[in-house]
């Protein structure tokens, strides 16, 4: 056997080693994709049950943001008044940032919204005990992560509003709005802020000319 064909043999057989390996991964690929779109489905049409099922107003976000991506300036306290202070309770999608003890029947639960529009949004909620442990219990990896695997979606009872102002860090002012409540509900949302930054590209995608 010469030597040109020995280097043909490695050559053939190295490019179809790295088409082997393109074709793998790409297949591998494929199919991490397809069994995301598969959670975040599920996950969506969990939360719509869970909406439907507590009557609670789900578009109160895209009122307030007056249809676009972004608001920039401030929110008025009787803004958030009228879509929050109703007789149904709110959908609100964020982070868990804090769990205390009130009693031995009751939590204070601490939840941020993921920032898209101006002014912080916060709910302070009185949550049962049971319910936010069985929660914790079914989600032990939910703070391993941090601001990665914490979005949940809680169904929630707004009784009143406050602002709080805070320093930002560069020392300028900030806003928070807070809304005082219950806990109706409590479902794992997962990666709430990869999610809504595929969201946010791809309408930017589509408002481009």
């Amino acid at each position: 056997m010469t030597k040109r064909v020995i280097w043909i043999i490695v050559i053939i057989l190295i490019t179809g080693y790295f088409i082997n390996n393109y074709l793998e991964n790409k297949a591998k690929k494929e199919a991490e994709k397809t069994e995301t779109e598969r959670i975040e489905k599920d996950r969506k049409e969990a939360i719509a049950q869970l909406v439907k099922r507590t009557n609670a107003v789900d578009n109160w976000e895209k009122d307030l943001n007056k249809g676009k991506q972004f608001r920039l300036e401030p929110i008025l306290t009787v803004e958030l008044e009228r879509l929050w202070l109703t007789n149904r309770p709110i959908l609100f999608i964020g982070d868990i940032k804090d769990i205390a003890t009130i009693d031995e029947k009751t939590y204070r639960v601490k939840m941020e919204r993921s920032s898209f529009i101006g002014t912080e949004l916060q709910l302070i909620l009185q949550c049962q005990k049971q319910t936010i442990d069985t929660f914790l219990k079914e989600h032990p990896d939910l703070f391993k992560d941090y601001d990665l695997k914490n979005g949940v979606a809680v169904i929630a009872e707004i009784d009143e509003i406050e602002t709080k102002t805070v320093s930002g860090s560069e020392g300028e002012k900030e806003e928070i709005k807070v809304g005082k409540g219950k806990c109706v509900d409590i479902l794992y949302r997962g990666d709430v802020h990869l999610t809504h930054n595929k969201s946010l590209k791809r309408d930017e995608a589509k408002s481009t000319p």
